[in-house]
């Protein structure tokens, strides 16, 4: 008898299961947003965005979904909206039980700041260019002179984050300039000095050259001796004297 009650038991479980999914899809259908939970990563190295602005996009484009129920919630359309902003890099937004919609917003991380003749512009590390932020500062090496978009995306970016992954590099140089004839000069942060790196090509092995004079000439030598530092020339570092 009591197995054939276990039998009975278990053919009916799969029933009850879909029956309670049923219902559970009814009721939270009808469930009203009365909560919407921003939660913005990545801002521990840099903030470009804020969860005021989030808001205000969500109300500027007719996508906020407070007040809604659950079933005039389109969170596709959520997460296709605030993609395009260009400070953002993912989007999730999801519904629980309760009310509450969360929406998860992971922000673009730049890796450098650049102005050139048309302006003032960020690119991260997917090459993806971003806006000057209204509201924050981003403390980033800066690129400076004759920088198109694309220059600045295929040559430049592969630099950049050279210089950013390298703890040594990352903090010595501060500053990129670009000439008219796309040679790169730079300016590090200790010594008052001009680094004429060049053409881009081959940079890691000019920068490793100039490593070597930085760890076995300057300390003896002092930072300031050299005006410039030419690494320009393949297994080369001509190096030319402050006039006195």
């Amino acid at each position: 008898m009591k197995k054939i009650f276990k039998y009975i038991l278990i053919s009916l479980l799969p029933g009850y299961a879909l029956l309670s999914l049923a219902l559970y899809a009814s009721e939270t259908g009808q469930t009203e947003c009365n909560r919407v939970r921003i939660d913005l990563k990545d801002t521990t190295k840099a903030q470009i965005i804020s969860i005021p602005e989030i808001r205000q996009e969500l109300r500027d484009k007719q996508i906020d979904p407070t007040g809604k129920t659950y079933d005039r919630i389109n969170t596709e359309e959520i997460e296709t909206e605030l993609l395009k902003n260009r400070m953002v890099s993912s989007v999730q937004c999801y519904k629980t039980p309760g009310g509450t919609v969360h929406i998860d917003v992971t922000q673009r991380q730049p890796v450098l700041r650049i102005i050139n003749a048309q302006g003032s512009f960020y690119i991260d590390k997917e090459a993806q260019i971003m806006p000057t932020p209204k509201n924050f500062t981003v403390y980033l090496p800066l690129a400076t002179g004759h920088i198109s978009q694309e220059y600045a995306r295929t040559k430049l970016l592969p630099l950049a984050l050279y210089l950013r992954q390298d703890e040594f590099w990352n903090a010595q140089i501060e500053q990129i300039y670009i000439t008219p004839q796309q040679d790169i000069e730079l300016i590090p942060r200790i010594g008052d000095n001009l680094i004429l790196l060049g053409k881009i090509d081959n940079f890691e092995q000019k920068l490793a050259n100039l490593r070597c004079l930085y760890e076995q000439i300057m300390p003896e030598v002092g930072w300031n001796k050299y005006d410039t530092i030419n690494i320009k020339y393949n297994n080369q570092v001509i190096c030319t004297r402050r006039r006195s």
